[in-house]
C-alpha cells in the first residue's frame, strides 16, 4: 500500500494505488513553461509499514531576513483561468501549486527545491494521479518571489498550494491567498506564520520539547534545567520546555545559556549548573543528598553538542546519573556515537516509513532525497486528498478536510492541523543504547489520547 494513509476510511480509499502518470508544469522561466509527462517509474517491490520517521537534522534557526516586504494587493486584478492541458480534456482536474525556491541564492535551498519537487511527483505516482496537475513556481527564496508565485497558482485554479519553505515566504504568500480562499500548507518551523488559511507541515521544536518532557515526568522526573544557545532556536525550546514543565506540576530548577557554538563558550555556564550538585568530596562524607535536578535538556546538535555534551560529569561527576534530554537535532549518527549522550533521550518520528521513502527515492532518481523531500511528499499527498471532489467555490469543505481531527498519516508519521494552522506530531521517544537510536515508547498511530 502507500506509505501515505489518512487515518479516515474515505481518504485511504482515494490514496491508495499506483498512479498511471503525473503531469507537472514548471511555471516562471525555472525550467521551461510547457507541459510534460513522464512515464510511470519502475518501483520495486515493496511493503510499507505502518509508520514513519524523518531524519532530524541541525536545523536553521527560524530568523527571518531582513528584506523588502512586498505590497499586496488584497484584491488583485487577475482573472484565474483554471490551466487545463488538452491532454487533460474531460477529467476533473484537481490543480496542486507547489511553490518552491528554484532560483535561490543559496545553492542549498536551490538543491533543497529540486529534490522536493522530484518527492513529490513520487507522491503522485503513489496514487491514482491521473488528474492531478502539478504546478510548479518559483518562489525565489524571497517574500516577494512567494507573493508573484502565488499570485500565478491562483490565476491558474490552484485549488491547494503547497510550500514555500522560508518563514517570511509563507508570511507572503499566505497574504496573497488569503482572499482568494485558497489553503497554503507551509514548510517552515516558524509557527508565528501560521493561521488564516496558512497551515503548517513541519516539526516545530516546541512539538518535540512537550513530548519528551512529558516522557521525563511521567518517569518521575520533577525537578529539571536547561544548558543550551541563546539563539532563536535556543529561546524557542527554552520557552515551551518551561511552558510545558508548569504545566507538569514541575520545577524549573537551573537554566544556563551561551552565545555561540565553540566549546569556549559553553564552559563557564556548564560548570555552574554542574556546580550546583555537591562535589565527589563532599558526597564522600555526606552521601545524602537531594539531586537539585532531575533532568537537563541539551538542544544543541552535530559538533556544538558533542562538545557540550560531556562538560556537565567533567566538572562535578556526582551528575553523571541525570538524564540528559534532547530535541530532534539529535537525531544524527555522530549523537549516537557521543559517549558522553549514551542513555539520552529525545523525542521523533518513527523510522520505519522514513527509510522505506528514502529507499524508494534513491531507486527512481538515483540519489538520496533531501532533508526536507519527505514533506512535499506527504504535503502533496494532503493537498491531493484536501482537494478531492470538492467544488471550486467549497473552500469550507477544504478547510474541514485540512483540519480533520483524525489526522494524517504519512511518511514522517501522524500529523493534524490545527485550527490555528500549527502541526501536531505523533512522536516517538528514543534512547542512545549502544551506539544506536532505540524506540523505548513508540509514537501513536492514531489521534486519540496523542496530543
Amino acid at each position: 500500500m502507500s506509505v501515505y494513509e489518512h487515518v479516515s476510511t474515505k481518504a485511504r480509499d482515494f490514496i491508495l494505488g499506483y498512479g498511471r502518470f503525473i503531469s507537472t508544469f514548471i511555471i516562471g522561466g525555472i525550467l521551461l513553461s510547457a507541459c510534460a509527462t513522464s512515464p510511470t517509474p519502475q518501483y520495486p517491490d515493496r511493503q510499507y509499514p505502518v509508520p514513519g520517521q524523518r531524519p532530524a537534522t541541525d536545523r536553521p534557526d527560524p530568523q527571518r531576513p531582513d528584506i523588502e516586504e512586498p505590497v499586496i494587493d488584497p484584491k488583485p486584478d487577475y482573472e484565474i483561468i483554471g490551466l487545463s492541458p488538452a491532454f487533460m480534456a474531460g477529467k476533473d482536474i484537481r490543480r496542486i501549486a507547489i511553490l518552491l525556491p528554484f532560483s535561490a541564492k543559496s545553492s542549498t535551498l536551490r538543491t533543497e527545491a529540486a529534490s522536493m519537487l522530484q518527492a513529490a511527483e513520487m507522491s503522485v505516482f503513489d496514487k491514482d494521479g491521473d488528474n492531478i496537475l502539478l504546478i510548479a513556481l518559483d518562489s525565489k527564496g524571497t517574500a516577494s518571489g512567494a507573493a508573484q508565485a502565488t499570485q500565478s497558482a491562483i490565476a491558474q485554479g490552484a485549488d491547494v498550494i503547497i510550500g514555500p519553505i522560508l518563514a517570511s515566504s509563507v508570511e507572503a504568500a499566505g497574504e496573497v491567498a488569503r482572499n482568494s480562499g485558497v489553503p497554503i500548507i507551509g514548510f517552515s518551523t516558524d509557527t508565528s506564520v501560521a493561521g488564516g488559511g496558512v497551515y503548517l507541515l513541519s516539526f516545530p521544536p516546541e512539538a518535540e520539547v512537550r513530548r519528551i518532557t512529558k516522557f521525563a515526568a511521567e518517569a518521575g522526573a520533577s525537578k529539571f534545567a536547561f544548558l543550551g544557545p541563546e539563539s532563536t532556536y535556543g529561546k524557542r525550546v527554552l520557552n515551551a520546555y518551561t511552558n510545558e514543565v508548569r504545566l507538569l506540576d514541575g520545577i524549573i530548577a537551573g537554566v544556563e545559556t551561551y552565545a555561540g557554538k565553540d566549546i569556549t563558550v559553553m564552559q563557564e555556564p556548564a560548570a555552574r549548573l554542574a556546580g550546583m550538585f555537591p562535589s565527589p568530596e563532599e558526597t564522600a562524607e555526606n552521601p545524602e543528598y537531594d539531586d537539585p535536578y532531575h533532568v537537563v535538556l541539551l538542544p544543541e546538535g552535530g559538533t556544538a553538542l558533542r562538545s557540550l555534551a560531556p562538560l556537565l560529569t567533567f566538572y562535578n561527576e556526582n551528575t553523571r546519573h541525570v538524564q540528559i534530554l534532547g530535541t530532534g537535532l539529535w537525531n544524527r549518527d555522530e549523537a549516537a556515537k557521543e559517549p558522553a549522550l549514551a542513555g539520552g533521550i529525545f523525542a521523533g518520528p518513527d523510522l520505519d516509513g522514513k527509510i522505506i521513502f528514502n529507499a524508494n527515492y534513491d531507486a527512481i532518481y538515483g540519489e538520496e532525497p533531501s532533508r526536507l523531500a519527505s514533506l512535499a511528499y506527504d504535503g502533496l499527498s494532503i493537498a491531493a486528498f484536501v482537494a478531492d471532489g470538492v467544488l471550486d467555490d467549497e473552500n469550507d469543505e477544504r478547510i474541514e478536510r485540512l483540519t480533520d481531527p483524525a489526522g494524517f498519516f504519512g511518511v514522517d508519521g501522524l500529523v493534524r492541523f490545527s485550527p490555528f494552522g500549527t502541526p501536531e506530531r505523533g512522536l516517538a521517544v528514543y534512547q542512545i543504547k549502544g551506539g544506536r537510536f532505540v524506540v523505548i515508547d513508540p509514537a501513536p498511530k492514531s489521534t486519540d489520547g496523542a496530543f
